[in-house]
């Protein structure tokens, strides 16, 4: 709301994230910003002189629809954010130079990032045509709880359904707390942190065949998506 901004101000939204994967926490303490004079710049805005007059209701006079209360789970499912090393490109030191080595090098270049399951507390990656291992009953409401394996924060969006994010827990103490102060209300994404558990809670009253998937776009085109299913399948 520029009403009481003068005219001829220019506000430039800044990309305050780092220019590496984000993995949480908050800048300058847990990372370096991003480059004020290149990435870290969004977009400029600049404030002219009002065309009309405003008949928009401010802000703080909405009034909201209520939000019904999601029922009790009757399921939890377990799910998991993995990420695999390259099994084609690895390399090995040579006379104090880098080669490729494919047969006994350690791996080199960027990480596989996979969505799976849990079991006995590890990740099991799949890929996106492995067979669906998360089948919702038509009206069922499940909390599904990821296990982010990876070392990177990732934005997971589940296709036709709105939830509830319930609390994160540290996958290594235990220790839980409660949603962001922005994650009130429904959601469709949500940020899953490294070496956390986020817990959402949906109710699937759709029947058919749907995907949940990284909303990042490098990691949704290499296989961080999985298809998951509601009703039967057969």
């Amino acid at each position: 709301d520029f009403t009481n901004v003068s005219v001829g101000t220019e506000i430039i939204l800044r990309n305050l994230g780092p220019d590496e994967p984000f993995g949480g926490g908050e800048p300058p303490g847990d990372f370096d910003s991003a480059d004020p004079e290149t990435t870290g710049q969004v977009m400029q805005l600049r404030v002219v002189a009002a065309s009309g007059v405003d008949t928009s209701t401010p802000p703080n006079e909405l009034v909201l629809p209520a939000i019904t209360p999601l029922p009790v789970e009757t399921n939890t499912r377990q799910v998991s954010l993995n990420e695999e090393d390259s099994q084609t490109v690895r390399v090995s030191e040579v006379d104090g130079n880098i080669v490729l080595d494919c047969e006994n090098g350690e791996p080199f270049g960027p990480r596989h990032a996979l969505l799976g399951t849990v079991s006995g507390g590890n990740g099991v990656p799949l890929q996106r045509d492995d067979p669906i291992t998360e089948n919702p009953a038509p009206g069922a409401t499940e909390v599904w709880e990821m296990y982010n394996f990876t070392d990177d924060a990732h934005p997971i969006h589940i296709h036709e359904v709105e939830f509830d994010v319930v609390e994160r827990e540290s996958i290594e103490t235990g220790e839980t707390r409660g949603p962001e102060s922005w994650e009130t209300g429904r959601k469709d994404t949500v940020v899953a942190y490294p070496g956390e558990i986020t817990r959402v809670k949906a109710t699937y009253d759709r029947p058919g065949r749907f995907v949940w998937h990284c909303h990042i776009v490098e990691h949704e085109d290499h296989e961080m998506m999985r298809p998951y299913f509601i009703g039967p399948m057969s």
